[in-house]
């Protein structure tokens, strides 16, 4: 396997600015939708079956702005390689990264192997430290 070309970065960088982009949008969305929704848990909600929904409601949004925030922070941790020249090889093994797999995943940190085996000891979980 290879590295990566200078223009398949590029390509890849676009690709991750854009995704940037649109969670950053969702996110302060998601925020907004959480205050809306946390001001009309007060006084009007009155019927514990409304404020039960109402409160499923927050914890669904707030649920989605958590899942964005990892996703951003795992195009960070993608710029910061980039920027170090590492993007593209895996943080276990040091293999290169196939391109397919970065056009789909862009932020993919390990090959399909290592991923495979990160999966299978953690279950899928996310172990990377947040930064």
């Amino acid at each position: 396997m290879s590295a990566l070309t200078p223009s398949e970065i590029e390509i890849l960088a676009v690709k991750l600015s854009k995704r940037r982009e649109q969670l950053s949008a969702m996110i302060r969305a998601g925020t907004a939708d959480a205050a809306h929704d946390s001001e009309r848990l007060g006084p009007q909600v009155g019927d514990p079956g409304d404020e039960s929904a109402a409160l499923q409601q927050t914890d669904l949004n707030l649920t989605e702005v958590e899942t964005e925030l990892r996703e951003l922070k795992a195009i960070d941790r993608a710029f910061e390689r980039i920027k170090e020249g590492a993007y593209g090889y895996c943080i276990d093994c040091d293999c290169a990264i196939p391109y397919a797999r970065l056009d789909a995943y862009p932020t993919a940190e390990r090959c399909t192997e290592c991923q495979t085996r990160h999966e299978r000891m953690y279950g899928g979980r996310d172990t990377t430290p947040s930064l």
